[in-house]
């Protein structure tokens, strides 16, 4: 069994019922006036990290969609303090989470609906889900090859509270430096070890999927993109968020 996590001064954990979508959760208490910023929802789920973390940002949404790779940059820090140094961490865009070039987990963003990139978000609730184990009851290994998970891939001593506190000790340090220093610390560290540098991948971005490589990041964090034979395209961070009424 997994001991009970213990957060960091600023956040405030509240615990959910195994099997329940903490970022839903979170969100529809945001959008209630009931959830403020600094509380994070976690999952007692043992098999899997599911987390959300309600954030009240006073800058336009443009710059606050790039808490998403703060939130990316910060588990890479996180997993690897406490995993095997061999295993490999990429992100690809928009919000996935690669283990030696698997998927295992991704992050999302939700926030309220209607706002323009130079709205400043009332709310914004910051989710992260990642596999440790697989879940035998609705899996079978094999199945997804394109699937991993934490334990899959080396990482067996890895349980969801040493995750979960290790995620949030690395996020504070990360968002504290986003605030005060800017992004170019996350846009360094995101595009290290972004996938599709040097082979083509295949991204999502709303609403469509394209295959090329990535060519790199502007200072905002929208992705610059070359797809085959075409000319570099801009995805804009801002268009992956969830919004919501």
């Amino acid at each position: 069994m997994n001991e009970e996590p213990v957060f960091p001064p600023l956040l405030n954990g509240i615990a959910v019922a195994p099997g329940t979508d903490t970022a839903r959760m979170a969100t529809a208490a945001a959008m209630a006036g009931e959830a403020g910023a600094g509380d994070l929802y976690w999952s007692q789920s043992e098999d899997r990290l599911n987390m959300a973390v309600v954030l009240e940002p006073d800058v336009p949404l443009s710059r606050a969609v790039q808490v998403r790779h703060v939130l990316a940059v910060a588990f890479g820090d996180a997993f690897g303090a406490i995993s095997p140094p061999e295993i490999g961490i990429h992100y690809r865009w928009p919000g996935d989470i690669l283990v030696n070039g698997a998927r295992a987990g991704a992050i999302t963003l939700d926030v309220p609906a209607g706002l323009a990139a130079d709205d400043e978000p009332q709310w914004m609730v910051l989710g992260l889900d990642v596999a440790i184990t697989l879940d035998l009851s609705v899996e079978n290994p094999g199945e997804l090859p394109d699937r991993t998970t934490l334990h899959e891939e080396g990482a067996g001593e890895v349980t969801r509270t040493m995750l979960l506190e290790s995620v949030s000790r690395h996020f504070l340090t990360w968002i504290d430096g986003w605030m005060n220093e800017g992004f170019k610390g996350v846009h360094e560290n995101w595009l290290g070890r972004a996938m599709g540098s040097d082979e083509d991948i295949t991204v999502s971005h709303a609403g469509i999927t394209v295959s090329g490589r990535v060519t790199g990041m502007d200072e905002e964090g929208n992705l610059l993109f070359t797809p085959a034979d075409k000319p570099v395209q801009a995805f804009a961070l801002v268009e992956t968020v969830e919004g919501h009424a």
